[in-house]
């Protein structure tokens, strides 16, 4: 494989943007070349509301990137999250003999049966505006016998395909893909950020024996439950970490600034882990005095928004999904999840081991030093699914096709790769 390939990831949050340029070195590692981060504008829980804003974000955070490469950024892969993404389990079904012999299946009947899976959800009322992103197998079945994991090569009469779909409001996505056209790029690709996530902070015996990640961002939380080796379950809650900042400016009377601020140095989970005689001071607003307010009275406000994040998305996945199957525990990411004691509520409600997810970046080279944070799990992740995308075509399309069944996807990664040098 030529080396030299250049891949670019941006995470598009509510209250930040996060750009990482990598180009795929001699050891097939990816080498990361440009940083980017700025604020977020134009954006409200993943849902565009002034594109021209949005636009000017975004490209501030690419030029920063592309200053610290000295690289053009091209080959542009995008993180979304946002409450219009919907997630669904499905089944798709296709016949592979009308005669009194079994077919051999090859990547074709996978190919097609994937197709018949997002067909059927398609048509379903309320879906006509919404976008297949993702459409992830999960298992297959050959005549009656299920929990066939590659089904290439094996033989039978009938093959279907639990699947599981996500979509995204259609006006979401070309609205974010606008406003990167705006700022003088194209995309690529879009990927649901906790999907993204998972290939960074989550190892393969987790995703076989039952996870759970959360990925608490700026306007969003994420949710994705991994069994046997594959997703599950997804769902975007619209709380986040700026709903704390809000609660404690509110709280505190003051700026939303000094909000966040107390937020990230002085923040932490469980209230009753604070002395109760320890005090901060507080900024005034528009030049007003300073006040003294005891610390466990902020711990407070975080707290109880915290409590509701992680309420609402266990009542979420106790509804939805069986409990009993998560074996390696929960997984916090995302910003919010460095707030102190997250893990020990996490345990709390949750009732498992939980910890707090750093991007793996044994897979990286260069200046990783900034990427070693929950705020760069997605764009860490992002570059991870790419690069195995690319890396499989050494396998040919039809084994890419048993981990991800897009092939039009594989075939404009390896479209757009194929000259590089």
């Amino acid at each position: 494989m030529k080396t030299g390939q250049q891949i670019t990831a941006i995470d598009i949050g509510t209250t930040k943007i996060c750009v990482i340029i990598a180009l795929l070195n001699e050891d097939n590692k990816l080498e990361v070349k440009g940083i980017g981060t700025g604020s977020s504008e134009g954006l409200v829980n993943g849902i565009v509301i002034d594109m021209m804003k949005a636009s000017r974000s975004i490209s501030k955070a690419i030029e920063k990137a592309e200053q610290m490469a000295e690289l053009p950024a091209k080959n542009i892969f995008v993180g979304i999250a946002g409450n219009h993404i919907k997630s669904q389990n499905t089944l798709g079904r296709i016949s592979l003999s009308t005669g009194s012999e079994p077919c051999e299946i090859g990547s074709e009947h996978v190919n097609n049966v994937i197709t018949n899976s997002k067909n059927n959800v398609k048509i379903q009322q309320g879906n006509e505006r919404l976008e297949i992103i993702h459409a992830i197998p999960q298992y297959y079945e050959i005549d009656g016998q299920d929990g066939i994991m590659n089904p290439v090569n094996m033989s039978g009469f009938n093959l279907s395909a639990y699947v599981h779909i996500v979509m995204a409001d259609i006006n979401t996505l070309r609205n974010i893909s606008r406003c990167v056209e705006i700022a003088g790029y194209k995309v690529e690709e879009i990927f649901l950020e906790p999907i993204a996530s998972s290939n960074a902070v989550l190892n393969e015996v987790e995703k076989n024996l039952g996870s759970i990640l959360i990925d608490i961002g700026g306007g969003t939380t994420d949710i994705a439950v991994f069994y046997k080796g594959s997703i599950r379950f997804s769902a975007v809650i619209p709380l986040g970490g700026t709903n704390i900042t809000h609660d404690i400016s509110i709280g505190l009377h003051t700026t939303p600034q000094n909000a966040e601020q107390i937020k990230v140095q002085q923040g932490n989970s469980l209230a009753d882990q604070i002395p109760e005689d320890k005090t901060i001071e507080i900024e005034g607003i528009g030049g007003r005095e300073s006040k003294q307010k005891k610390l466990r009275y902020v711990a407070e406000i975080i707290e109880a928004r915290m409590r509701e994040i992680l309420e609402s998305t266990y009542r979420i996945l106790n509804e939805q999904h069986e409990l009993s199957m998560i074996t390696a525990g929960l997984t916090l990411t995302g910003g919010a999840s460095l707030l102190k004691n997250s893990e020990l509520l996490a345990e709390e409600i949750f009732n498992m081991s939980a910890k707090t997810g750093y991007p793996n970046l044994s897979r990286l080279a260069g200046p990783t030093e900034r990427l070693d944070s929950p705020k760069y799990a997605t764009s860490v992740g992002i570059l991870y699914h790419v690069q195995d995308l690319v890396l499989s075509k050494r396998k040919g399309i039809s084994s890419v096709s048993m981990k991800d069944p897009l092939k039009d996807f594989f075939k404009k990664i390896a479209d757009f790769f194929k000259d590089f040098t």
